[in-house]
């Protein structure tokens, strides 16, 4: 740590290409523009993986821990000081191909079948409010790791995730990529983002805004974004990551 660093909490949780740790060095995306907006605003990060829930409660608790990867919603924007978008959102249900007798071509559809998913994800608040979820049918779980697993062993019907998402969790636990196919759009928009809770140190909010809009001037996150994309498409198909909104 340099003489001038000051010390960045920070809780994310495993949710690879975005943040993930190998050999417990937390690695991914999301992960390498933080160190790199950090250093340049005078932080020293120090990262901690917890289950989701965890991770959103130490931020409700303490401002000043940074949380990510948070997708930005309108349930969510007035309870957090955003930093970004470093990813844009893109999020589809998926089922296994095998599964013949899951056919799923419209949202309407998802409500006849059983759905695992991550509590207090985003994309759970949004399918709960849409009542496509509901807690005496479906699958709550603790990590998008489980939620895969309970798809592969059949015990659920959909998951929801983004392409370049679902594609590196797969490689990532050793399935094929090619088990599943996409289904319908769950939702486009609001962006992958850093966060202090609300009532965070002003400071310390303005410093790492202006550290990610330089990076972002010096094309460093579309560099990073861009060796990301071909790591995961030389070891998977269905690697899309959509191009940051304007």
């Amino acid at each position: 740590m340099s003489a001038r660093s000051e010390p960045l909490e920070v809780v994310t949780t495993d949710y690879p290409p975005f943040s993930y740790s190998d050999a417990k060095v937390p690695r991914g995306l999301g992960t390498e523009i933080l160190q790199a907006i950090a250093a340049s605003a005078g932080f020293e990060p120090h990262i901690v993986f917890l289950p989701w829930q965890r991770a959103l409660r130490q931020v409700e608790q303490r401002p000043d821990i940074l949380i990510y990867t948070l997708a930005r919603t309108v349930e969510r924007e007035q309870r957090y000081e955003w930093i970004g978008p470093f990813a844009s959102r893109k999020v589809y249900f998926w089922k296994l191909k095998s599964r013949i007798d899951v056919n799923v071509s419209s949202l309407e559809d998802v409500r006849r079948f059983k759905v695992a998913t991550v509590r207090e994800d985003a994309q759970t608040e949004l399918m709960t409010s849409k009542g496509l979820v509901n807690v005496s049918k479906d699958f709550f779980l603790t990590s998008d790791d489980s939620v895969l697993r309970m798809l592969i062993a059949k015990h659920a019907d959909l998951v929801a995730n983004s392409e370049i998402g679902m594609a590196w969790r797969l490689r990532e636990l050793g399935f094929d990529p090619d088990l599943v196919e996409r289904g319908p759009l769950l939702t486009e928009g609001g962006g992958y983002y850093f966060a202090f809770g609300k009532g965070a140190d002003p400071a310390r909010v303005a410093s790492l805004r202006s550290a990610y809009e330089r990076a972002q001037a010096a094309g460093t996150i579309d560099r990073l974004r861009e060796r990301y994309q071909r790591d995961c498409v030389t070891r998977a198909t269905g690697c899309a990551l959509p191009a940051i909104a304007p």
